[in-house]
């Protein structure tokens, strides 16, 4: 009889194979079929690599594709299914792969239609440009005020966000978390060099870049004081979702009454 320890390391070998071909530390993620389908139920662009380990273009790309994976983490997420795991070959047969690799990006999941890289060589810049230009655009862009109210009032259903800073382009992080919270959030963008419009809403000029938050059916600003980091902004916006932001508890705790 096989000792327990032998018997472990033949039940995991199919996916240290897979990993293998992938650099240390590297920060793509091996799906198997349960967790492709959780990341095609999220909003999030993805790109998936569908692989075998002796292939050898896969073992060519593995270290730019793992490049790629590190510039954009952890805005793009990059996986990897490998194709000769059995368990995973139904998958790679629904994905259509007939060669190695077969790389796609999913622009918000299932909920898009997959494309497939068709960028030329499988280098990081092209990846990565690839991967950025996939990631669907939904912020506003104001140039006036009297557009901001607008919006405002279309928008009035949703919680509304609208990033103001002395850029006239917003950050690639403000198109990812506006794909990400897509019909949960609506997202905006002022450029405020001046910090004038800031001042409007009540805000100290302070050079600082700034959110201003609407709660759903308000306009009235609320000044989001957090890190501006995905990780910290991903999580203020999942409480918005959720309804456990502070400033939503504050609005419905009653009243504290001043006599008996």
């Amino acid at each position: 009889m096989l000792p327990s320890s032998l018997i472990c390391l033949l039940l995991t070998l199919p996916a240290l194979v897979s990993a293998a071909i992938f650099p240390p530390n590297s920060k793509v993620k091996m799906l198997d079929p349960k967790g492709f389908k959780r990341a095609m139920r999220s909003n999030r662009t993805a790109v998936v690599a569908f692989v075998a380990p002796w292939c050898g273009h896969c073992q060519r790309m593995a270290p730019e594709y793992s490049k790629a994976a590190g510039s954009l983490s952890p805005l793009v997420p990059f996986y990897a299914v490998d194709c000769d795991v059995d368990t995973n070959k139904a998958l790679c047969a629904q994905q259509e792969v007939q060669g190695f690799p077969t790389i796609k990006v999913f622009p918000r999941g299932g909920q898009l239609p997959a494309q497939k890289y068709e960028a030329g060589e499988r280098t990081e810049n092209n990846l990565v440009r690839w991967a950025t230009r996939s990631v669907p655009n939904k912020v506003k862009v104001f140039k006036e005020t009297n557009d901001v109210d607008e919006w405002l009032g279309k928008t009035s259903d949703l919680p509304r966000v609208i990033l103001l800073n002395k850029d006239k382009k917003f950050p690639f992080l403000w198109q990812v978390l506006a794909n990400n919270y897509y019909k949960k959030i609506a997202f905006g963008h002022r450029s405020d060099a001046d910090e004038v419009f800031a001042e409007s809403l009540g805000f100290v000029a302070d050079g600082k870049s700034k959110v201003a938050v609407y709660p759903a059916g308000s306009q009235v600003p609320i000044l989001y004081e957090g890190g501006n980091k995905f990780e910290s902004l991903s999580k203020f916006f999942r409480s918005i979702v959720d309804g456990t932001a502070d400033f939503l508890q504050e609005s419905v705790r009653p009243p504290v009454k001043d006599e008996l």
